[in-house]
Order: C-alpha cells, then sequence, then structure tokens
C-alpha cells in the first residue's frame, strides 16, 4: 500500500527506503530485499562492505577523475571506523557514513561531530605515496584523501595557494574541530550543491537541526540522485525530521 503525503507531510522517504538506496551502492546490496527483514536498519548496514569504485566516484565529484583507483584505495573506504558528520568534498565518500544507530536514536551531536583530536590513520604508506606524486596534477583530490587520512598539515599544503578551493579548505577546517569557523566560511560562499550540503550537515550536528531543513533539502535538489551524495542528503534530511 502507498501511503499518502496525509501520513507523511513532509514528503520525505522513509527510513526503510532511504536505507535501502544507502545500501545499494554498497557491492553485495542485491541480497536484501525491502521490507522482508526483521533486522534493524543500523544492524543490516554493518554487514555491507563499500564498493571501493562508487566511492571512487563520488569523491571525483569535483575533481578530474583518475583512470584508476589509487593504490590501497579499497582498503581505505573498507576500514571499519564510521564517520557521521561528513563534508561533501573531494576526496571524501559518502559511504564512510556506515553506522547509523547514533544518527536515528539517540543522536548527540557533539558526540559525532569531529573534534581535530583524532591522529592520522596508520600504514597507508603506497596510498600516501601517491598523494605525494599526484599532489602537482590534482591538488584537490589529493588534499581530500589527504584530509581523509587524517593528514591535515598535508592537505593544507596542498589547498593553501589553490584557486577555487574555498569549500574544500572548509571542510579541512571541520574535520580539525574547527566547526563553527568552517560553517561560517560556507555561509559566505555562493550557493553551490556543495556548499548547500554543507550549511546543512554543519547546522545539523552544531545542534542546529531546525535550520538545518532547508540547506538540506536544497542540497537534496541539487545534487543528481545517481550521486551517493544524494543519498547522503536526504538520510540528513531525515535526521533532521525526526529530531527536529
Amino acid at each position: 500500500m502507498t501511503r499518502s503525503n496525509a501520513t507523511n507531510p513532509s514528503n520525505q522517504p522513509s527510513i526503510e527506503a532511504l536505507m535501502m538506496r544507502f545500501l545499494a551502492n554498497r557491492s553485495d546490496a542485491s541480497a536484501v530485499e525491502p521490507g522482508e527483514s526483521e533486522v534493524e536498519p543500523h544492524e543490516v548496514a554493518a554487514g555491507f562492505r563499500v564498493d571501493p569504485r562508487a566511492a571512487w566516484l563520488d569523491a571525483n565529484y569535483a575533481a578530474a577523475s583518475a583512470a584508476q583507483l589509487p593504490p590501497e584505495w579499497s582498503a581505505l573506504v573498507g576500514q571499519q571506523s564510521s564517520a557521521f558528520a561528513l563534508p561533501m568534498a573531494a576526496g571524501h565518500f559518502p559511504q564512510r557514513v556506515k553506522d547509523l544507530q547514533p544518527l536515528l536514536a539517540k543522536f548527540n551531536p557533539a558526540e559525532l561531530r569531529p573534534t581535530g583530536t583524532q591522529g592520522a590513520l596508520p600504514a597507508f604508506t603506497n596510498l600516501r605515496t601517491w598523494i605525494a606524486k599526484n599532489g602537482s596534477a590534482n591538488p584537490l583530490l589529493a588534499a581530500g584523501i589527504a584530509r581523509t587520512l587524517g593528514d591535515f598539515d598535508t592537505a593544507e599544503a596542498l589547498l593553501a595557494n589553490l584557486n577555487g578551493a574555498d569549500n574544500d579548505k572548509a571542510a579541512l577546517r571541520w574535520q580539525r574541530g574547527e566547526c563553527g569557523e568552517a560553517l561560517s566560511a560556507w555561509d559566505a560562499m555562493p550557493d553551490a550543491p556543495a556548499v548547500l550540503f554543507n550549511r546543512g550537515m554543519a547546522r545539523l550536528f552544531l545542534g542546529r537541526v531546525a535550520e538545518a531543513r532547508e540547506s538540506l533539502q536544497k542540497a537534496v535538489d541539487a545534487i543528481p540522485e545517481t550521486s551517493g551524495w544524494h543519498t547522503l542528503a536526504r538520510l540528513y534530511l531525515a535526521v533532521a525530521e525526526i529530531h527536529g
């Protein structure tokens, strides 16, 4: 039975529908049929693997895509640690938001946003070598992957003199725990899909949930449905609706 807008006045998809779309970006998502599992969505998500190619396409949304995946990319996207408050920026991939229970249940924004105190990921020597070699040819993407690895000084150096990288510079501030400053920077930028997404994401995880909805809805409208970022924008919007 199809639900009418009378029971869903915000016209937002159900959490189940969002989860099925989210899982569609994972390599073995076809094993799950909607509506046939009694397992909670966050428990289902834990059993799925991220498709490295899908993550690479989303990480390249603002940069020229390389022909081949970087070395150790699959290991990076398959790591167990989950992100929650993830900016839309080059080198980031929305599939890092793996554990949905803290978003849908308790939702304590202060515990979920970056603090800047986390250390850089160990190992990934070959990926760091790739960053060093590709920093000149594609500094935006190289900086983003360095930011994902927690190599913030490397990312800052790559972005320092790069024009048109304001969104990524703000994303670096966010990841360093300078969250209020990052939001101020995004608010000062012209509207763009990534900027709209990040304004809404930042307000959501700064506890300004009601304010987050407008920007997230605009991001949903602006980002193509084929992008994993569109699905994450809808997920964040649903979180705002639930907890607002």
